[in-house]
C-alpha cells in the first residue's frame, strides 16, 4: 500500500506540473506586471527591481524612425534602444536566475506600426527575432496603440488585412521561439480599453474597430495575459448596459468582468468569447502622474480587486453576473516600474497584501497553528511564537517570494522579536520547520 502511495503521489505531482507547464506557460500563479522604462529614465537598475514584480516588460521595441513624429512609423525602423543597455544586458540574466520573466514590450504610444504586407511580416518577425536573440528575453508584449496603426473594418473573424497580418506574424513567432529553444514564448498583450470592451459601445465599435478582439480570438490558447489599460479610457458601458467612468471600482469591476466574460460587437463585428480569469491582468497607473486619467488609489485598487476575487463586498454599484466571483483572476499590471520606485513601491505593496500563491506542489504551506505573527502586515518589527514542539523544527527563517532569504536564526525561546524596517516592502513567508505563514512589509 505504501508504495502505491508513492507512486499515487509522484502521478499527482507529474499532473500539476503538466498542468501548469501547459496551462500557465511558465508563468508563476499570480503575477504582478511592471513596465521597465528602458529607453528613458534611469532611476533604478532592473536588477533592482522590487522582488513583487515577477514579469518585467521592457519598454519599448518602436519603430519610430527618429523624426518626433509618431504617426508615419514603419516597421522597417523597428529597434530597441536602452539608455544603460550594456547594465541591461547584464540585468536581464540576474532576475531571470530569481524565477522572474523579462518581456521585451512593443510598440508603446510612439513606437507602433501597421504591417501592411506579407513583406512587412517577414521584416516584423525577422526583427523581432534579433532582439529576442540579443536580449534572451522569455517572450514579447504587444502595447500596439494609435487609431491610425489598429483601427480596422473588419469583423472578429474576418478582421482588416494588417490585423490578420499581425496575427501570422505573431503565430510566426511563437513556431520559431518553440523551435529554437523548446518551451513556449511567453505573450502577453496591454491593449487601449477602446480596441476591446469598446466593442459593447456603437460609437467606439464604430470609431476603434474593435480592433485587438480579432487578435485575442485567434491566438488565445497561446495568449498568457491580457492586461487591458483601465485607464486613459474616458467612458466605457459595462455588461449591464450603464456608462462607466475610469478611476473608480465600479469601471475595474464593470470592465473586467467584460473582459472575462465576452459579449457580443455593435455594428455586426462578431462576438467576442472572453477569457479565463486565469489569463486575465488588471492593469492600472503607479502613481497619479502615471497617467492623464484613471489612478486610483490603493484602497480603492484593493476594494475592487477584492470584489472580483470574490473575497469581500461590492464596493460601489455594479454587481458582478458571476456569483462568487472569479478566483482565479491572474493579478496586477501597472504603468511604470520606475513611477512606482519614485513613489516608494506603492503599488508593489498593495498587489502583496492582494495576492500571493500560498501551496507548493499539493501541499499547503500555511500553517497558523504552528506559531503566532504579530503585527502583519508590519513596518518595523514583527514578534513571532513558535508553538511547535519538536526539537527538530526550531530554524526561522523569513524568504521573499522569489526565495531570497532575508533572515535566519535557531530559535531558542518560544516568543522571537525581529526587526524588519530594512526589509524592501512586499510579500514574504514566514518559516518554522514546515509551517509557514504570509508576511506582508509595508
Amino acid at each position: 500500500m505504501k508504495r502505491h502511495l508513492v507512486y499515487l503521489r509522484a502521478l499527482i505531482i507529474f499532473g500539476l506540473v503538466f498542468y501548469f507547464g501547459t496551462s500557465y506557460g511558465q508563468l508563476p500563479c499570480k503575477v504582478l506586471v511592471g513596465y521597465y522604462q528602458s529607453s528613458w529614465g534611469t532611476n533604478i537598475r532592473l536588477k533592482d527591481v522590487n522582488s513583487n514584480y515577477n514579469v518585467i516588460c521592457l519598454s519599448f521595441l518602436e519603430a519610430n524612425g527618429g523624426d518626433g513624429n509618431s504617426l508615419n512609423n514603419v516597421v522597417d525602423n523597428l529597434s530597441f534602444y536602452a539608455r544603460q543597455n550594456s547594465l541591461l544586458i547584464a540585468d536581464i540574466p540576474v532576475v531571470q536566475a530569481e524565477g522572474r520573466k523579462v518581456l521585451m514590450s512593443i510598440g508603446g504610444a510612439n513606437g507602433s506600426f501597421k504591417l501592411n504586407s506579407a513583406a512587412d511580416v517577414t521584416t516584423f518577425v525577422d526583427k523581432v527575432k534579433a532582439v529576442i536573440q540579443t536580449y534572451k528575453v522569455d517572450g514579447i508584449d504587444i502595447d500596439l496603440e494609435q487609431n491610425i496603426y489598429l483601427k480596422q473594418s473588419g469583423t472578429i473573424s474576418n478582421p482588416s488585412a494588417h490585423i490578420a497580418n499581425l496575427i501570422t506574424g505573431l503565430q510566426q513567432l511563437l513556431d520559431w521561439y518553440q523551435a529554437t529553444y523548446s518551451k513556449k514564448m511567453i505573450l502577453t498583450m496591454v491593449p487601449e480599453t477602446a480596441y476591446v470592451t469598446g466593442g459593447l459601445s456603437q460609437y467606439q465599435t464604430d470609431a476603434y474597430g474593435v480592433a485587438y478582439l480579432p487578435i485575442i480570438e485567434a491566438l488565445r490558447d497561446d495568449l498568457d495575459l491580457l492586461m487591458v489599460q483601465l485607464y486613459n479610457a474616458g467612458e466605457n458601458i459595462g455588461l449591464d448596459g450603464v456608462t462607466y467612468t475610469n478611476g473608480n471600482a465600479d469601471y475595474i469591476i464593470s470592465q473586467t468582468e467584460a473582459i472575462i466574460k465576452g459579449f457580443t460587437c455593435k455594428s455586426s463585428r462578431g462576438t467576442y468569447s472572453g477569457l479565463p480569469a486565469s489569463k486575465v491582468v488588471v492593469t492600472l497607473p503607479a502613481e497619479s502622474g502615471s497617467a492623464g486619467s484613471g489612478y486610483v488609489t490603493p484602497a480603492v485598487a484593493k476594494s475592487a480587486i477584492n470584489y472580483l476575487l470574490g473575497v469581500s463586498a461590492k464596493p460601489g454599484t455594479y454587481t458582478l453576473q458571476t456569483v462568487g466571483g472569479y478566483p482565479d483572476l491572474r493579478g496586477m499590471a501597472t504603468w511604470s516600474i520606475n513611477n512606482d520606485y519614485d513613489g516608494g513601491h506603492t503599488f508593489a505593496a498593495n498587489y502583496a497584501t492582494i495576492f500571493s500563491c500560498v501551496t507548493t506542489g499539493i501541499e499547503q504551506t500555511e500553517t497558523i497553528e504552528a506559531m503566532t505573527l504579530f503585527p502583519n502586515p508590519a513596518q518595523q518589527q514583527i514578534t513571532i511564537e513558535n508553538n511547535r514542539t519538536s526539537q527538530n523544527e526550531t530554524r526561522l527563517q523569513i524568504v521573499s517570494m522569489i526565495g531570497e532569504v532575508w533572515y535566519q536564526q535557531e530559535l531558542t525561546e518560544q516568543k522571537t522579536t525581529v526587526d524588519v524596517s530594512t526589509f524592501p516592502k512586499g510579500l514574504y513567508l514566514v518559516k518554522i520547520g514546515e509551517a509557514t505563514q504570509k508576511l506582508v512589509i509595508q
